[in-house]
């Protein structure tokens, strides 16, 4: 899922106002983002490129998010059966949060004004204190930019207020904000990082896999896109909907699903396939559908399925050793089960016209050929 608020707002601008507080947290195999200095060479060594990290206010955000959200989309916006593990695990521990008790109030907001562009603001902040105090500074200041100390704060309430535009909106966020900071405290934080410790050998095995055989069979693709630095953010509440958007550091986010386990591994660039390719279906099947189309939402769901093909086209190009995974991996997603053949189960759970096949193949060849 690209960063949709990019058409509100400008990426220089975004990128702009990213402040120099401290790095999120990462897990002990996340690579460096600063320059690193070896003093046996006595010269800087430049960053990985495409570093892998977690960042855990946006696994908190998205977590809160997916806790109130109606997740029915054929690839669901977080991990498959996320919500109900949760809540299950809360009330084994008879644990209540404020996130749980204004649920209802806070379901009713987001159903009827849907908020999704809310899921990215994280992308812009180092860490939930950044990230909480820009939001209480836009509600103290009753939504106006025009009202900030400082153009940094200014554009960050810009952001905010893209999103939250109605004084009604104001008080959801401000309901949500104190709902997720109790749920952070009582349960989520203690929680993430214990999952993080049990999942350090996954993001190990997810860096070597990524670092060691797949990062230069992307990098034509992402050079060619604009994307030739970026931050791979494998995230908990995320599945095969991933996120994408500019960072805190300047660079593009990719947020992928956190596998389970080292051997599931390539389940995060299956995503991240999917992610660096979602652009793209968007202009392809606006230009190869009919304004009634367009006007009856036909055209959205072929979007939608675009961006799972998007993916499987890349792959065949760049690494088709993981197509028959990712076949496996979106089937699972959407909630298929398969008993034949999985490429056709695949065709057929995300089937596009064949017109809009064909420009979308062309459209991943151009780029790949640098044209």
């Amino acid at each position: 899922m690209r960063f949709r608020l990019l058409l509100c707002l400008s990426a220089s601008l975004f990128l702009g106002c990213a402040s120099a507080g401290p790095a999120a947290t990462a897990t002990p195999a996340a690579a460096p983002i600063a320059d690193a200095a070896d003093p046996t060479l006595g010269t800087a060594q430049p960053p990985l490129r495409w570093p892998v990290r977690t960042v855990p206010h946006v696994d908190l955000w998205l977590h809160a998010f997916a806790m109130l959200s109606d997740d029915s989309a054929t690839v669901p916006l977080y991990r498959r059966g996320y919500r109900d593990s949760i809540t299950v695990l809360k009330n084994q521990r008879n644990l209540l949060t404020a996130l749980d008790g204004n649920r209802e109030t806070l379901i009713k907001g987001l159903r009827r004004n849907g908020y999704l562009n809310a899921q990215f603001l994280p992308f812009g902040y180092a860490n939930w204190e950044e990230l909480r105090a820009s939001a209480e500074q836009f509600l103290q200041l009753a939504g106006d930019p025009r009202r900030a100390p400082t153009r940094e704060a200014a554009i960050r309430m810009q952001q905010f207020a893209s999103v939250f535009t109605t004084a009604a909106d104001r008080e959801w966020l401000r309901l949500f904000l104190s709902g997720v900071q109790d749920e952070a405290t009582r349960f989520f934080l203690p929680e993430h990082q214990r999952l993080l410790r049990e999942r350090a050998a996954t993001i190990t095995a997810v860096d070597s896999l990524w670092q060691q055989v797949y990062r230069t069979k992307f990098e034509r693709f992402l050079n060619n896109t604009s994307q030739r630095q970026g931050d791979l953010v494998l995230s908990l509440p995320i599945g095969g909907e991933g996120r994408t958007g500019p960072g805190y550091t300047g660079r593009t986010m990719v947020a992928v699903t956190y596998p389970a386990r080292p051997a599931d591994a390539a389940q995060a660039l299956l995503v991240l396939a999917h992610e660096v390719t979602g652009a793209l279906a968007g202009p392809v099947v606006s230009d190869n559908t009919t304004p009634a189309e367009q006007r009856t939402g036909v055209a959205d769901r072929y979007v939608s399925a675009a961006q799972v093909q998007a993916g499987a086209v890349l792959l065949a190009r760049l690494a088709p050793e993981l197509v028959s995974a990712y076949h496996s991996y979106y089937l699972a997603q959407a909630g298929q089960r398969v008993t034949g053949s999985v490429a056709a189960a695949f065709d057929k759970t995300f089937a596009l016209p064949p017109i809009i096949r064909d420009a979308l193949v062309r459209q991943i060849d151009i780029v790949l050929s640098g044209i």
